[in-house]
């Protein structure tokens, strides 16, 4: 059962942010609601060394563990419909990541649609990837995390870099990813009232500001049909009620039908990327969930509590009617 907090923030987000989409809602509102949230979100950022930095020409920032100190590298991809940014929220979420697993996070700022509409985002987190395999950092661990259009690009990423012929991370953490875009898993109908952050008509926004007149099943913008082959070990993370919910679960059967090991861990009633609502026990089991893949698919050593979670297998394979073995 999910917490009391969890509850409330489910029902928080429903008057708050579910409420507000309409077909008709404009950029300039949806940003400021998403800066209020922010603002809420960020609120008491936790102590860490920051550095700001410009590679491959996009702005990001080093949080945590000093370079030499840290286990590892994270290159983590924000959230936000390709449209809109949280850098509080996220800076928050990627301090908890570096102080979970003792690695370095490398968190990038890649450039917005509509202002910048694809390939631009993409383009930018493959030329920080590649950058990162330039100057060597695959020769330590090295993950691949990101949540929402974050994961999409995330996997995207990971398909483009091994394209290209680049060495593939250690493994990768997509966190609610969108992985087909026109929306065809059976989730974005049955759990249209039960998700509490996104509706249908929320669905249908973005597409046309990050890329209108595409071929929405281009593997470039929905991964799921995309090549699979060749990719690192996944661990996705969703919400049971999410609209999304069946973008990882196919995915993660796309992943192992091309022989890739890939995991997922469904979370009952939680709403979409819960791991930035800090205020949620959840959140705090979830990136603990994380640090522990990392760990088991690095050979590090994860700093976090151990990892016991009633009711949630440590690492397991899940259908959308719940977990199963």
């Amino acid at each position: 059962m999910p917490s009391q907090r969890a509850r409330l923030t489910n029902e928080f987000l429903r008057l708050t942010t579910k409420s507000m989409w309409k077909p008709d809602l404009d950029l300039g509102s949806i940003r400021a609601h998403m800066a209020r949230m922010d603002a809420r979100l960020g609120r008491r950022a936790l102590p860490v060394a920051r550095e700001e930095i410009r590679i491959a020409g996009v702005p990001a920032s080093w949080i945590g563990e000093k370079a030499l100190e840290a286990a590892g590298t994270i290159l983590y991809i924000h959230g936000g419909a390709w449209c809109l940014h949280a850098p509080a929220a996220y800076a928050r979420l990627a301090t908890s990541l570096s102080a979970a697993t003792g690695m370095r996070v490398l968190l990038i700022d890649y450039r917005l649609a509509p202002e910048h509409r694809f390939p631009a985002g993409s383009d930018d987190c493959l030329g920080v990837y590649r950058w990162l395999i330039e100057q060597g950092y695959h020769e330590r661990p090295l993950v691949v995390a990101g949540d929402s259009a974050g994961g999409n690009l995330t996997l995207v990423t990971l398909q483009r870099a091994r394209d290209a012929g680049l060495p593939m991370p250690c493994c990768a953490v997509p966190i609610s990813p969108s992985t087909d875009m026109t929306m065809s898993g059976p989730s974005g109908q049955y759990n249209a009232e039960a998700d509490s952050m996104f509706s249908l008509a929320a669905a249908d926004i973005f597409p046309g500001l990050y890329c209108p007149g595409e071929d929405l099943t281009n593997p470039m913008i929905s991964p799921l049909f995309g090549n699979w082959w060749g990719l690192p070990p996944l661990l996705f993370h969703a919400g049971s009620t999410e609209l999304l919910l069946d973008d990882s679960v196919r995915a993660q059967d796309r992943a192992r039908q091309a022989g890739v090991e890939a995991y997922i861990q469904v979370w009952l009633n939680l709403p979409h990327v819960f791991h930035v609502f800090h205020w949620l026990p959840e959140s705090q089991q979830g990136i603990a969930a994380i640090a522990h893949f990392i760990a088991a698919m690095s050979k590090t050593s994860p700093r976090t509590v151990p990892y016991r979670i009633p009711g949630l297998p440590q690492v397991e394979r899940a259908t959308a009617e719940g977990l199963t073995a």
